[in-house]
């Protein structure tokens, strides 16, 4: 682990949060969920990293990324699962190459960019012709997806966001922000239909969210620092 990564209260908070209301949450059901817990703890930590612009939270993210296409599969979100595969697990080691030219030399950390208005008008053009796409493709009958609309939202935010994280765009944790918000929807649903791994997965993005608005103000900070002229 990077040397110079100190994690405060809060990370402690959502990393060991994760960690034991996912034990617990095991250890009310049916029995110990080890899968949906390797996912939920490698996620967290992931994420927190992230939020720290801390080159290291993509290790992480290839472990999360890797079991999360087998349980969205098996909860037959299928865009989700073929999104995880195709895109954003290789994505994890595009991102390791991309930040590991990209880090300041005294924090260690990422060097953060605000989004041009340009980008942010491709951005949402993007998403406005893939989410009615993607949900219309999702719920033919011959696919079956169980939520094709929100499974189409997750979905498509999924690649602006990891897009964005990759560029290092500070404004990346806003579309985190309604991508988790989304996902924990989608997986209190699926709790309430008593599919495998759902309560982890709930709890995990609702951990999720809370990392995600710390990451929107460390990254507004990790921006302003990049920004500023330097010091002779």
């Amino acid at each position: 682990m990077d040397n110079k990564l100190r994690l405060n209260a809060f990370d402690w908070f959502l990393i060991l949060g994760t960690t034991i209301v996912s034990i617990v949450s095991s250890l009310l059901g049916e029995g110990w969920d080890t899968l949906g817990f390797i996912v939920a703890v490698t996620g967290i930590v992931n994420l927190v990293l992230c939020a720290k612009g801390n080159i290291w939270n993509y290790l992480f993210g290839i472990i999360y990324n890797a079991i999360y296409v087998y349980i969205s599969w098996k909860s037959r979100l299928y865009a989700d699962s073929a999104i995880y595969l195709l895109y954003y697990l290789p994505m994890q080691f595009v991102g390791w190459a991309t930040w590991k030219k990209n880090r300041n030399a005294e924090s260690g950390a990422v060097n953060a960019v605000h989004l041009t208005r340009k980008t942010a008008l491709v951005l949402l053009a993007v998403a406005a012709v893939l989410i009615p796409l993607f949900a219309w493709i999702l719920g033919l009958p011959a696919i079956g997806d169980s939520q094709p609309w929100l499974d189409s939202v997750t979905t498509v935010v999924s690649i602006l966001a990891m897009y964005m994280m990759v560029k290092a765009i500070a404004e990346q944790w806003y579309i985190w922000i309604v991508l988790d918000a989304v996902q924990v929807v989608k997986w209190l649903v699926a709790t309430v239909r008593g599919e495998e791994h759902a309560a982890l997965m709930l709890v995990m993005f609702a951990f999720f969210l809370a990392n995600a608005v710390y990451g929107l103000i460390q990254w507004n900070g990790l921006a302003k620092r990049a920004s500023a002229p330097q010091q002779p």
